[in-house]
């Protein structure tokens, strides 16, 4: 659901202006939600899928967004010919006159090979002039790269090439739904926004849990992604970490627990369907896996994270939210319970509150102006196209 929400509240200002408004998403949760508010979802249609022996293993590090492809099979060319053209089926059949792409690279394709104007969402690891990915570490030799099997397509398509894969995160606008002490970028072909989404976290789902009010809130995402059980080990951390103790912990996660593991859940530990943004303000501690909307709500909730990064681009949010004095994270399976509890305490204290206060009202001062101000992008798109010039 990361991506919807922030492109959601987007949505609501171009359906409220009288827009029609179509998603494309490959997350069946996201899509069936998305209907039931009245959005239109269109289904990638194209059956294709990558030759297993073109697909590097997927797993918890990945080093660029060519490595982190090569994992979705876009070393395949029939694979990627057909995931691109399929694409461009797609956007000819709606006719739109304005397209947002978040980390949707055949999108961006598409609609530069049909001249629809196109904004894309982004985030600074994922952006060619971006703090590199995995900037800690030098990436290994040899890591597989897609980038000549697309140019291969884009050649064919009378597209310019490009000479790595986070150039396709770039469109005629590029909006980042943040901030730049997260997504530090080194370019002034972007604009910030500040963050998107915030208000869309409450659910009617919460409102059972109205009165409850956790001194810990756990978000641990999916149980099972693509980075393997990585929420399932968030979950069981949290379970030994906080058994028998006196902190009231409401988690949330999605996908079904294996027997073992919902047995074994504490007292003390309340799974909800969706956590209230109101309990981040009032909580002690936010313990997640880094996600990039759950780094920015810890700063504008001014609540501590312990964050357990599940992958490299969360890593990524993680040490970036470290720099600001806002978090302490442990890499997964790298610390006992009792020392994960022990830390838990620690971020508890006033240090990483004040300094998240002090950033959060220093954002606030800020004039970004959210889903709006993208909103307001899209729109001087569509006014350039109208008027005949690029």
């Amino acid at each position: 659901m990361g991506p919807v929400l922030r492109t959601l509240p987007i949505a609501e200002q171009h359906r409220q202006a009288g827009d029609t408004v179509s998603f494309s998403i490959y997350d069946q949760q996201a899509a069936q939600y998305l209907e039931s508010i009245g959005y239109r979802h269109v289904e990638d249609q194209d059956p294709t899928v990558p030759s297993p022996g073109l697909l590097v293993p997927a797993g918890c590090t990945f080093y660029h967004l060519d490595h982190y492809y090569a994992s979705l099979g876009l070393a395949d060319y029939a694979f990627v010919r057909s995931w691109i053209t399929s694409r461009i089926a797609m956007l000819k059949s709606l006719d739109p006159h304005l397209v947002y792409a978040d980390l949707s690279p055949h999108t961006i394709i598409a609609a530069r090979y049909l001249g629809i104007p196109v904004v894309s969402l982004t985030q600074a690891c994922f952006h060619p002039a971006g703090l590199p990915l995995h900037y800690w570490s030098k990436p290994p030799r040899n890591v597989s790269r897609v980038t000549p099997v697309v140019n291969r397509v884009l050649q064919e398509l009378g597209l310019s090439p490009v000479s790595r894969m986070e150039e396709l995160t770039a469109g005629d606008i590029t909006v980042v739904p943040s901030i730049p002490e997260l997504d530090p970028i080194r370019s002034e072909a972007v604009h910030y926004v500040g963050p998107i989404g915030e208000e869309l976290k409450d659910n009617p789902a919460a409102r059972e849990f109205a009165d409850l009010s956790p001194d810990v809130v756990v978000y641990a995402g999916r149980v099972s992604d693509t980075a393997g059980d990585s929420g399932l080990r968030l979950v069981r951390m949290v379970q030994e970490a906080f058994r028998d103790r006196q902190e009231r912990v409401a988690i949330v996660y999605s996908g079904k627990l294996p027997l073992r593991e919902a047995r074994a859940m504490p007292a003390s530990v309340i799974r909800v369907e969706r956590f209230r943004s109101d309990w981040l303000s009032r909580a002690k501690l936010y313990i997640h896996h880094g996600g990039h909307g759950s780094c920015l709500s810890s700063i504008l909730h001014a609540v501590p994270s312990l964050i357990i990064p599940t992958h490299s681009e969360r890593e990524y949010n993680a040490r970036n939210l470290w720099k600001q004095g806002g978090c302490e994270y442990v890499l997964p399976d790298t610390c006992t319970s009792g020392h994960f509890y022990e830390l838990a305490r620690y971020v508890m204290e006033d240090e990483y509150k004040r300094k998240l206060e002090l950033l959060r009202d220093t954002i606030m001062r800020r004039p970004y102006g959210g889903a709006k101000h993208a909103y307001r992008l899209g729109r001087s798109l569509i006014r350039l196209e109208a008027g005949g010039t690029r």
